[in-house]
């Protein structure tokens, strides 16, 4: 089994274990972020539309409401995602990989990658999939990061982590691809090398106000810190946290706003 497949198994079991966490806490977070791109994409005409990538289902509603004529189906690669998103939306739920999907060739009208290209180890293979199970003049939309500063008190728990001795990140950086495709170009770029033709591509920048409790929530529950929290043992993992909180509630209101810039694309499949 090659490398790309494992890491691609373990961050789907890493996701699936933390996936009542992350519909809580960080779903509501880049949902207004995602359906921006509802708007850019021909779903009402559109007779069948896969999510793919769909996490816990947040944008499933929001697809069915856009394409009242269409059946619409979600797909995620994360089994413990599918069954939270399940909770809200039983029907048309399946766990399938990006880059080997199990679904048939030429059977939708629109695909809609949201946040998730970058996690994919070879995302323009993923685009090759995507292509294959569009119809030919059917079309494609894509949600990830820009610019992005990281989300609050970040930094702070990098730094009391290292103090702590914590290890490094464990998540494997082949499913952190968000360098490949963090600028307007090499997004069209990708979109390239998959055959598609690019209609829109553009950057809107959002703000996102935290609190302190949700914040730390997030952060030790489905974030970044939580998976370097776990190499601690409980008495230093307490510690950690102290030290983090204390400073965290020091900081400034405005401290508390994410404000990252998100891309969105809109490409066709030619005919």
């Amino acid at each position: 089994m090659s490398d790309n497949v494992n890491a691609s198994r373990r961050l789907a079991a890493e996701y699936s274990a933390k996936a009542d966490a992350y519909a809580r806490h960080w779903a509501p977070v880049i949902h207004p972020m995602a359906r921006v791109l509802l708007g850019a994409l021909p779903l009402e005409s559109a007779r069948h539309v896969v999510d793919l990538g769909c996490g816990t289902g947040a944008l499933l509603a929001d697809l069915r409401s856009a394409a009242p004529n269409a059946c619409v189906i979600g797909g995620d690669r994360a089994e413990g995602m599918v069954r939270v998103a399940q909770r809200t939306d039983p029907c048309s739920l399946l766990v399938t990989d990006a880059e080997f999907l199990a679904l048939r060739a030429e059977a939708f009208d629109v695909a809609v990658l949201a946040f998730v290209l970058f996690h994919v180890p070879d995302p323009a293979a993923a685009l090759r999939e995507v292509w294959r199970i569009l119809r030919p003049n059917a079309f494609v939309g894509i949600v990830a990061w820009g610019t992005d500063p990281g989300t609050p008190g970040a930094a702070i728990w990098t730094e009391e982590l290292d103090a702590c001795g914590a290890a490094a990140d464990p998540r494997d950086a082949v499913v952190m691809g968000h360098a490949r495709m963090n600028t307007l170009e090499r997004l069209a770029e990708l979109l390239r090398q998959a055959n598609f033709a690019s209609q829109r591509i553009w950057s809107e920048c959002f703000a996102h106000r935290w609190t302190v409790e949700v914040l730390f929530a997030m952060h030790t529950s489905c974030g970044m810190p939580s998976r370097r929290l776990a190499s601690l043992s409980e008495k230093a993992q307490a510690i950690c946290r102290e030290r983090v909180r204390s400073r965290i509630v020091t900081l400034a209101s405005d401290d508390f706003v994410h404000r990252p810039e998100v891309l969105f694309a809109v490409a066709r499949r030619p005919g």
